[in-house]
C-alpha cells in the first residue's frame, strides 16, 4: 500500500488541517477591514476642521478596506480550494505585509494573524 505523493494534495477539501490557517486569515482580514472602515469614516470628520474635505483620508481608508476584502477573498479561496494552498498562502502574506506597512495592518494584530495564517497555509499543516 503506497501512496502517490505527487497527486495527493497537502490536505483534502474539508480537512481539519485547513481550518486554522483559514480562521487566522479571516480574523486578520476582518481586523484590517474594521480599521479601514474606521479610517474612512472618522478620518474625514477629523480633517474637515482644517478646511480640507478629507478626501485623501477617505481614499486611503477605501484602500485599506480593499486590502481587508482581498485578505478575506484569499482566505475563502484557501478554504474552497485547498489544493492551491501555496498560492493563497503567499497572497495572504503579501497582502498582510502591505497592510502592515500601509496602515498598521488591522491594529497590527490583523497583519500578524494574516502572516501566520499564510505561512501555515504554505506549509500545508
Amino acid at each position: 500500500m503506497t501512496r502517490d505523493v505527487a497527486t495527493t494534495p497537502a490536505y483534502p477539501a474539508g480537512a481539519a488541517h485547513s481550518s486554522w490557517p483559514f480562521i487566522l486569515a479571516v480574523i486578520g482580514g476582518v481586523l484590517v477591514l474594521i480599521e479601514g472602515i474606521i479610517i474612512a469614516v472618522a478620518g474625514p470628520l477629523v480633517m474637515v476642521t482644517g478646511g480640507d474635505l478629507g478626501l485623501g483620508v477617505l481614499i486611503f481608508g477605501m484602500a485599506v478596506i480593499i486590502l481587508g476584502l482581498v485578505m478575506l477573498w484569499l482566505a475563502l479561496g484557501l478554504r474552497q480550494n485547498p489544493a492551491r494552498h501555496v498560492a493563497f498562502g503567499a497572497g495572504l502574506i503579501i497582502v498582510s505585509v502591505i497592510a502592515l506597512v500601509l496602515a498598521g495592518g488591522g491594529f497590527v494584530i490583523g497583519s500578524i494573524m494574516g502572516i501566520i495564517g499564510g505561512a501555515w497555509a504554505i506549509m500545508g499543516a
